[in-house]
């Protein structure tokens, strides 16, 4: 092609421009930036290996969401095992980015759990087989209200509750209260440091 000739974009029989074909890059796959990887895994499936796991128990959409900003700020290239169990389906319904949808507030308030007779030897499995254990107990159903008793005797159990006084009572069992998602990294990073 001389100087200043505009390139000649492919064409096919007919007269219709065509995609030039790709060529491979010559830049060293080793300079890209690996991020990590998440395996999500629900009831009844089972997947265990060496990852950092966190046991994710009847967060939000809005507390997902926020968990999911927190494991890309602060362990973009780990890999991950996500163990997600949910009482309810509220997290369904959950606004993306929108935080004042009257009709989600309205069903929080009037919120029962839809499951009743769960096996709950599979979150049994997780929570001991998970890194990190996260429950938002103010969405837990009475059988998981019972269950919680031996959740929150784990040490790597931390739970959200806005209710004070039954914050307080679980406090006897655990110290690892959070108010939501965003304080979880900052405390699992302060209790890895001490």
């Amino acid at each position: 092609m001389a100087k200043g000739d505009k390139p000649v974009t492919p064409q096919d029989k007919q007269g219709n421009k065509v995609a030039e074909t790709e060529l491979p890059t010559t830049g060293k796959l080793s300079n890209m930036k690996k991020l990590g990887q998440i395996t999500l895994v629900t009831a009844p499936t089972f997947f265990q290996n060496q990852n950092t796991s966190f046991c994710l128990i009847n967060l939000s959409k809005r507390d997902k969401d926020n968990f999911a900003d927190q494991v890309n700020k602060h362990m973009p290239k780990k890999d991950l095992t996500l163990y997600i169990w949910d009482d309810n389906n509220f997290s369904n319904l959950d606004p993306l980015g929108i935080d004042d949808d009257p009709e989600y507030e309205a069903y929080l308030e009037n919120w029962k759990p839809n499951a009743k007779g769960r096996d709950y030897t599979w979150l049994l499995n997780a929570c001991r087989t998970s890194t990190h254990v996260v429950m938002n107990m103010d969405y837990s159903s009475p059988h998981l209200k019972t269950w919680a008793g031996y959740l929150l005797t784990l040490s790597k159990t931390f739970f959200i509750n806005s209710n004070q006084d039954e914050a307080l009572a679980f406090s006897v069992l655990n110290r690892n209260r959070i108010m939501g998602v965003h304080e979880l990294f900052p405390k699992l990073k302060k209790n890895a440091d001490s």
